[in-house]
């Protein structure tokens, strides 16, 4: 098995192969260092108390902190005082493509990892967060999940690989989401209650001037935290909120395509066509 060329990729193309995931009661022995995995890494601590270096920085986890990282980096893990810990340990590829390889990868030290034993190198185009060791502080809300990806693969059943999958997806798809929040916490807000005003006032004027004048904030700014927490613009996030209460107008009302058109916003009805065709691939009175 060998590693092909960097795959970049973005985070809703990944289709995750859990090769391993596995809730681990360590001793108070337990020591590893510098390591390199084959595959990903995550770890979910639930007790205890333990050292994880990853390349060069210390944490000392506490219950509800999730690392991820890559082969790149080298780690240490040791348990810290007499009762050891207990963590989520799961193995994995962000896609399938070396499925047929053994599920179990063992790890080598730093000096024997052989690079063309590695079953993928993924890069990511839109969430360069996972392109290095991340660490996400609160993931207690998620132990639900990390308590399903444990039983999925002690007792498979049928389509297990596919239902871990999915599993997975979710839990990176809210590491991502998390990480993103911390990066732009200061905007975080701000764009909760422009989405909020957005949603209540679809039909009123919704310019972007006009949403800076209402939140007392430069346009522009308000554009920039939109695209950082929402990957859409501020215009984008508008027309497509407008076309989504036009969908269930749709679905929900006998009102004719131009009644509805004017009632969500759009002040051109060949403008409401074609975001709405954008969106849904058919044309608002194709889909009625």
């Amino acid at each position: 098995m060998t590693a092909e060329n960097t795959i970049t990729m973005k985070l809703d193309d990944i289709k995750p192969y859990v090769r391993y995931a596995k809730i681990l009661k360590m001793g108070a022995d337990y020591s590893t260092r510098d390591m390199r995995a084959y595959d990903n890494r995550l770890l979910y601590f639930f007790s205890g108390n333990a050292k994880l270096e990853i390349d060069g920085t210390e944490y000392f986890p506490e219950r509800g902190q999730c690392f991820i990282w890559t082969p790149d980096s080298v780690y240490s893990l040791t348990a810290q005082g007499d009762d050891g810990f207990t963590v989520l340990v799961v193995n994995f590829d962000y896609t399938f493509g070396a499925r047929k390889i053994s599920l179990c990868l063992p790890p080598a030290t730093k000096d024997n990892f052989d690079e063309a034993q590695r079953p993928e190198k993924i890069e990511f185009s839109d969430v360069p967060e996972f392109n290095a060791p991340l660490f996400i502080k609160d993931m207690h809300n998620n132990e639900y999940d990390f308590h399903c990806l444990e039983k999925e693969f002690v007792s498979p059943q049928r389509n297990y690989a596919a239902m871990l999958s999915a599993i997975m997806q979710k839990i990176l798809l809210i590491c991502a989401r998390q990480s993103g929040a911390r990066l732009n916490v200061g905007s975080s807000s701000l764009v909760v209650s422009v989405i909020d005003y957005i949603h209540e006032n679809y039909a009123s004027d919704l310019s972007n001037a006009t949403i800076g004048l209402h939140f007392n904030y430069h346009p522009n700014y308000i554009n920039r935290c939109m695209l950082a927490n929402t990957g859409q613009s501020l215009h984008q996030y508008v027309v497509n909120a407008r076309v989504l209460k036009a969908l269930e107008l749709l679905q929900t009302t006998d009102l004719s395509v131009t009644e509805i058109s004017r009632a969500v916003g759009f002040k051109s009805i060949k403008h409401f066509s074609q975001s709405f065709k954008r969106c849904y691939n058919y044309s608002p009175t194709h889909f009625r």
